[in-house]
């Protein structure tokens, strides 16, 4: 049962142009909807939290971990609900859920006051609300939202995926920047209220009219070609030639090595992220020069993803992982010397920017290129569940390299080995399509 049965408003046939074009705005619109539930958008209320809640910076940590580590192990489960109800109803259960969330922790230390909470009843709380908040944001709106794309796009999936990694890298570097404004305007309460009416109100309406299934349930093919299926296909030059089952994507090295690296860039994100003003603060800068550093990287990550996103659709994603994984490298180096004054904080920019550009790009591409769109859901929930795991390890693993080496280099160190071994292990993982290929051809 497929959600367009049900929201069939406008349909994609009567508009005069490729409806995939529609999805690609919607879908990018639903990408920065789930900001809120983000680690770069957590991280603008952190020290809030802290304040109101009267709680340690490592209490915080473990709490995000474990919201965002029970959130994981649902994604499958959300993934093939993707499969079976479409992106319209699974997104409109994502942005409510969120909304709900978000005016749930908007009032969390009046219910820890009613409460007359202690430490623990405290962390039980925020833990709750981090649960539902990375569940429905990190998790199920940004599958739909990306998954949805992906499915109206072969041929220009790279250029399409290009643009909506473009917009959704600055939005998200930018992200923290808007969050602090509404804080400044409205206290820290009053801006996930208004976040949650925008997530709960205003973009269902969104979701309701324009989210739509794969262009196939409408009698139209991807890319908006209006040659036959067959001539389309030649037009891809990475074919698929079998839709692999969750199972079988699972057995593959290639699943856990593509996947690795944004999942490691997750770590890294609610890592620096989330105590990013204490990150700096440590080589003396000051909140609003933390904040700030959100903007720079914004424009690199849009320069890299549009960069790229111009050669995806004709090189292998190979050469895009390796370029991620030395850029992480860089960003690392930036980290670990950021108190040497000058070239070093351009390198954490320009490493971390490209990789802020690439992920999306290639959580996005590599899945339906080496195994398909049939089972795409539930794949991707696979790979969405190993990526936000990744990501609850970030602000703890942090949080303890300064807690318990006094300074944040030491989490930095192991975060680039992570990434050595993820490089190493790339020469040997490849397109399991390519191995079919190849059979093909001697058969």
């Amino acid at each position: 049962m497929k959600s367009s049965r049900f929201f069939n408003l406008i349909s994609p046939r009567r508009v005069p142009f490729f409806y995939g074009w529609i999805i690609l705005v919607v879908g990018t619109i639903g990408l920065l909807m789930s900001t809120p539930g983000q680690t770069i958008g957590v991280s603008a209320f952190t020290d809030s939290l802290l304040s109101a809640l009267d709680i340690s910076r490592d209490q915080i940590s473990l709490a995000y971990m474990g919201g965002t580590m029970l959130s994981a192990v649902l994604l499958t489960r959300a993934g093939q609900f993707f499969d079976r109800f479409g992106p319209a109803f699974t997104a409109l259960f994502a942005s409510v859920g969120l909304a709900i969330a978000l005016t749930y922790l908007s009032y969390i230390n009046r219910i820890s006051a009613a409460m007359n909470g202690s430490d623990g009843m405290k962390i039980l709380l925020i833990l709750i609300g981090f649960i539902f908040i990375r569940f429905f944001g990190q998790g199920v709106l940004t599958l739909a939202s990306r998954t949805m794309v992906v499915k109206w796009f072969d041929a220009r999936r790279g250029l399409a995926i290009g643009v909506l990694s473009v917009f959704a890298a600055y939005g998200f570097a930018m992200a923290p920047v808007l969050f602090d404004y509404l804080i400044t305007s409205y206290d820290w309460s009053g801006a996930w209220r208004v976040l949650a009416i925008v997530s709960g109100i205003i973009f269902p309406i969104c979701v309701i009219i324009f989210f739509k299934d794969a262009p196939e349930t409408y009698g139209l093919v991807p890319d908006g070609f209006s040659e036959s299926i067959t001539s389309v296909k030649q037009k891809v030059r990475f074919p698929v030639h079998r839709d692999f089952t969750l199972q079988e994507a699972r057995r593959t090295l290639s699943l856990w090595v593509f996947a690795g690296y944004p999942a490691l860039f997750g770590l890294v994100t609610t890592g620096f992220t989330f105590h990013v003003v204490s990150v700096f603060a440590e080589y003396g800068f000051s909140r609003e020069e933390a904040i700030s550093v959100f903007q720079p990287v914004a424009i690199v990550s849009v320069i890299a993803s549009l960069s790229c996103s111009l050669l995806t659709d004709y090189i292998r994603l190979k050469y895009l992982a390796f370029l991620f994984g030395v850029s992480a490298l860089f960003a690392m180096y930036g980290v670990i010397h950021l108190n040497i004054v000058g070239i070093n904080y351009w390198i954490l920019i320009i490493g971390y920017g490209i990789c802020a550009g690439v992920h999306s790009l290639l959580i996005s591409l590599f899945l339906p290129r080496f195994y398909g769109k049939t089972h795409l859901g539930a794949i991707t929930g696979q790979a969405m569940t190993l990526i936000v795991f990744a990501s609850a390890l970030g602000p703890i693993l942090f949080s303890q390299s300064l807690s318990l080496t006094g300074q944040y280099s030491t989490a930095a160190y192991i975060v680039a080995g992570g990434f050595v071994i993820l490089l190493l292990l790339t020469l040997i993982a490849n397109n399991p399509q390519e191995k079919l290929s190849e059979l093909g051809k001697t058969q």
